[in-house]
């Protein structure tokens, strides 16, 4: 009797150590075959994840490509065919957003919404951008693109003659009267506002002077002018300084540069004080450059090189919210277990 009821004890431990490995066994299967599955949806959806990024960040700096253009090419010819443009961007951005829901198409489109968001994103910052380039630099170059460039000027000339002219090239005993330079600081900025005469051999103590080269913290309180190539005693050649008013239109002339007459008048009227020279009403300021052709150009350089480096910026940025975008929006399956017989 006793007998069998050890062996029936026996018995049930055995099953149960049994059942317990089984389980055990169930467990780890069930385990690696979750880990298995979930790895490779994992990959699926890091695939799917890396697609969408690429596509919706080119995608999303179609835009701001497209807008930078405008305001480099089309805006300064043609206001109306910007306008256009403009127009048909926002539009596209807003068919995207509108489009995406079940009412506009019978079937709810997250990912368009995306987009069109995306889209008018990029269109926004690249107007931005545009907006900046254009005035602080743009508007420079196109205007010295459509000025006159004249060569055998005199000093001594009247400078309202080359009123249309931007790059001088003049006569070979003109010169830079460094002497005669005065350095003005401001007492806003702190700025050193420099000035220095541009004389030929034909003027004297009377004379008016037409031309000053001007230039910032580069020169001493007298007789000391080291602005831009004013070292080199070959050159002679200058680019005009352009005026807010003669770049932009009245009610825009607060986009561009400060007014160059604004700051450097002050300093001209301290050189003619200093030594008992006089100046026209309104002389021409230049900037004293043996390569004025360069210096122009880098208006539209500088332009350039910043709208490349936010584009470059932005498309890190929005590549990598849409790739965190993407593993919200991509489904994801749930986990299956091991079906137990």
């Amino acid at each position: 009797m006793f007998g069998a009821y050890r062996d029936a004890v026996r018995s049930l431990k055995a099953r149960q150590e049994v059942k317990t490995e089984h389980d055990s066994l169930l467990q780890w299967a069930n385990t690696t075959t979750n880990k298995r599955r979930l790895d490779l949806a994992n990959s699926k959806d890091n695939a799917k994840a890396l697609l969408i990024t690429i596509v919706g960040s080119l995608v999303g700096m179609i835009p701001y490509a497209w807008t930078t253009y405008l305001w480099f090419r089309v805006y300064h010819q043609s206001l109306l065919n910007t306008m256009s443009s403009v127009l048909a961007q926002v539009l596209v951005g807003l068919f995207l957003v509108m489009g995406s829901t079940r009412r506009a198409l019978g079937k709810e489109r997250p990912w368009m919404w995306w987009l069109g968001a995306i889209w008018l994103q990029a269109f926004a910052i690249g107007c931005l951008v545009g907006f900046f380039v254009y005035f602080r630099h743009l508007a420079y170059y196109w205007k010295y693109e459509e000025m006159r460039t004249y060569t055998n000027v005199a000093a001594a000339q009247d400078a309202s003659a080359f009123g249309d002219g931007s790059m001088f090239l003049f006569t070979t005993d003109t010169r830079l009267d460094v002497m005669r330079s005065v350095g003005y600081r401001s007492r806003w900025s702190g700025t050193t506002l420099c000035v220095a005469p541009l004389v030929d051999v034909t003027m004297n103590q009377g004379d008016s002077i037409q031309y000053f080269a001007v230039g910032e913290d580069c020169c001493s309180a007298r007789a000391g002018f080291l602005c831009d190539d004013a070292g080199d005693s070959t050159t002679r050649t200058a680019l005009r300084v352009l005026e807010p008013e003669e770049v932009a239109r009245s009610f825009m002339s607060w986009a561009v540069r400060d007014s160059a007459y604004g700051k450097y008048m002050d300093a001209v009227r301290l050189q003619e004080a200093t030594y008992a020279t006089k100046s026209t009403d309104q002389p021409t300021l230049v900037v004293w450059t043996k390569d004025p052709i360069t210096l122009k150009n880098s208006y539209y350089s500088t332009a350039k090189s910043i709208a490349i480096q936010v584009a470059v910026a932005y498309y890190v940025m929005l590549s990598v919210g849409i790739y965190q975008l993407a593993w919200q929006l991509i489904p994801k399956p749930n986990p299956e277990g091991v079906i137990r017989n």
